[in-house]
């Protein structure tokens, strides 16, 4: 699953895994020029807050999560069904490396576990 900040830029990538969607709560079809009209406007009069985003699924549904745990799905693809998306958003840390002394290190580390040098 991918990150954005905004559901233009959610729409803007799943357009490219998927061609229609349907509203999570009902049946109400959405293809590209809808979906991206429809998230330029959502965008513009509801923006979300610093600590919310939305995710795309590899297959191209729309989710908001607002508290980084649970998934609310708006928009489904037609590529996948709704009851085999996930509920809960875990992030992935990232491992990055010192420049000391090229040891991993994970995403978020003020110093280097092997080294001690601040990262």
């Amino acid at each position: 699953m991918k990150k954005f900040n905004s559901l233009y830029q959610a729409a803007s990538f799943a357009s490219t895994l998927s061609s229609s969607w349907h509203f999570s709560t009902s049946d109400e079809m959405y293809d590209t020029k809808s979906l991206l009209s429809l998230s330029e406007t959502s965008d513009s009069e509801n923006p979300i807050d610093e600590d919310s985003f939305y995710l795309v699924s590899n297959e191209g549904s729309i989710g908001f999560c607002e508290d980084e745990d649970f998934i609310d799905w708006l928009f489904i693809s037609d590529l996948c069904d709704l009851d085999n998306l996930p509920e809960s958003y875990t992030s992935i840390p990232q491992v990055n490396f010192c420049p000391k002394c090229g040891s991993a290190a994970v995403d978020g580390a003020n110093f280097c576990g092997s080294c001690g040098k601040k990262l």
